[in-house]
């Protein structure tokens, strides 16, 4: 990976294709489709920053685009959905004038830019994690079911619709020889359900430090060191309270996120360091 700016890397695989793009001169089917997937993460760049998150870099892949954040912790559906739908709706309206531009001023250039914002649109939005439609749509799920049963019914949803694709893919193939495009998307999104591991579940944090607001038991956050065992970690819980527990190593990064229902179920089984 390559430090463009502060905020800025590219992947070095993407220099090889920007050169290979240069060498045989296919400039149009490079710099378009990049430039729409930079401004589409630009433009939840702008909403992150709105609902006062941290950017930490946008990178440059082979095959896309991609914001990291600094921290993910949103408290409110209405921001989150805010954040997620920001980049497919620049893409709908980038799409919108751009037809309408080019009515006028007609473009292979300008077709292009259209096309490419119209079909990431409709992919992203496509209720499938980790498309932005189908985060939308599990947050929703979270906030009316729970974290657990949502992320059940995430998964059931985003595997049918990589099947889908998949058979839509084949039979993209068979017409035209050669377009591998879809049936690679849809591998992408089935190796994603199977490989998508966070060290916490967002959700589930926030649905535990909401606890308190339905249950009226008042939330304990507490930071934990690696080495610590278990049963050092329990001593710091308080009847009356419920506790989060972030492990963390020597620098203070969190590792790991705890519950006390799972920290008090490995006490019983073993007395061990985490």
């Amino acid at each position: 990976m390559i430090r463009i700016s502060k905020y800025l890397r590219i992947h070095i695989l993407t220099i090889a294709m920007l050169v290979l793009c240069t060498v045989f001169k296919t400039y149009k089917g490079f710099f378009i489709p990049y430039l729409v997937m930079f401004l589409h993460e630009l433009c939840h760049t702008a909403a992150a920053m709105c609902i006062g998150l941290k950017i930490s870099h946008i990178t440059f892949y082979p095959f896309g685009v991609n914001l990291k954040l600094k921290n993910k912790m949103i408290y409110s559906l209405s921001d989150e959905i805010i954040l997620y739908a920001s980049g497919p709706l620049f893409n709908a309206a980038a799409a919108f004038v751009s037809i309408l531009i080019y009515r006028s001023y007609p473009s292979e250039e300008l077709k292009y830019f259209y096309i490419c914002n119209i079909m990431l649109f409709l992919m992203n939005m496509l209720p499938a994690v980790p498309l932005d439609g189908g985060i939308i749509l599990k947050r929703i799920l979270s906030h009316k079911l729970g974290s657990k049963a949502a992320s059940v019914i995430m998964i059931i949803i985003s595997a049918a619709i990589a099947v889908l694709e998949m058979f839509l893919g084949i039979y993209v193939i068979y017409k035209t020889r050669m377009n591998f495009s879809i049936l690679l998307f849809s591998a992408l999104m089935i190796g994603n359900i199977f490989t998508q591991k966070e060290k916490y579940d967002t959700d589930f944090l926030k649905e535990l430090m909401f606890h308190e607001k339905k249950n009226k038991k008042r939330i304990r956050h507490i930071v934990a060191d690696s080495n610590e065992s278990y049963e050092d970690i329990a001593k710091k819980f308080n009847i009356g309270g419920y506790g989060i527990v972030y492990i963390t190593n020597s620098d203070g990064k969190i590792l790991n996120t705890l519950t006390e229902t799972e920290i008090i179920k490995k006490l019983v089984d073993t007395n061990v360091t985490v």
